[in-house]
């Protein structure tokens, strides 16, 4: 029986193969090693894991809140991304306006982080949150629920805060396919504005003067269908300002 003999080609193989080999156990030592490395593909977001993204961003906007130090009765704006999105100081130009956004909350989220900010008793609130809860389609009557629970709160644990409650924004179907229906949002409202009454509060509806001719968020003032651009900002300014209470300093100085 004669022996195999090895081709050049096949010897050139294993010797690359023997080399990559090498060449991925010294890769792995110097990263410590196999569990090492598996420790790290599991603290790694994975791609496009944008909600994974949004929780941090929460967990810390919401972390920075609570050790920020105490302001003496400030204007709170208080609510989700499109309150988040907007440097309400500045737009207003005023001082003692904080913006407590946060980008991806709800009603039940306003709800948890709500004692530091009641703790400095506001002397305004202006609030807008919802629009969350029913894009990602919770419980109705458990949203208001959670809503009423706010305002409650504010009620009783600083009573001489005056409330604005802001009408949640129309949306943009076409750009925004996932979010709820404009019906569902003009609903919301309108029984956001017989919580406002039921607790004495101001209503302010924002949703009539960025709607277009089909009653959705025009897409003069928006890119994704949901979120504002500076113009819808500045409507946004306009419609509030007046609310907007401000010291006899600043008054003279404006």
């Amino acid at each position: 029986m004669k022996s195999a003999k090895f081709q050049p080609k096949f010897i050139l193989s294993l010797t690359f193969n023997a080399i990559a080999l090498l060449l991925a156990l010294v890769w792995i030592a110097k990263r410590g090693g196999i569990s090492s490395i598996l420790r790290q593909i599991r603290s790694t977001p994975p791609e496009n894991s944008s909600q994974a993204w949004a929780d941090i961003y929460y967990q810390h906007r919401r972390s920075l809140f609570e050790g920020l130090p105490e302001v003496s009765r400030p204007i709170i704006f208080l609510g989700d991304s499109l309150t988040d999105s907007c440097e309400w100081n500045e737009i207003l130009n005023h001082t003692q306006i904080l913006n407590r956004g946060i980008i991806g909350d709800t009603t039940a989220g306003v709800l948890q982080r709500l004692s530091p900010i009641l703790a400095s008793q506001p002397r305004q609130i202006f609030l807008m949150i919802g629009i969350n809860d029913l894009s990602r389609k919770k419980d109705f009557s458990e949203t208001l629920a959670n809503y009423e629970q706010i305002l409650a709160r504010i009620q009783q644990q600083s009573p001489q805060t005056e409330v604005y409650v802001q009408s949640v924004l129309p949306i943009n179907k076409r750009l925004f396919e996932k979010g709820p229906t404009n019906e569902m949002i003009r609903n919301f409202n309108t029984q956001l504005q017989r919580l406002s009454d039921n607790f004495s509060y101001s209503y302010i509806d924002l949703h009539s003067q960025l709607v277009d001719e089909n009653q959705q968020l025009d897409e003069r003032y928006t890119l994704d269908g949901l979120h504002l651009n500076g113009t819808a900002y500045l409507i946004w300014k306009e419609a509030i300002e007046n609310y907007v209470e401000r010291d006899a300093e600043e008054l003279e100085e404006g």
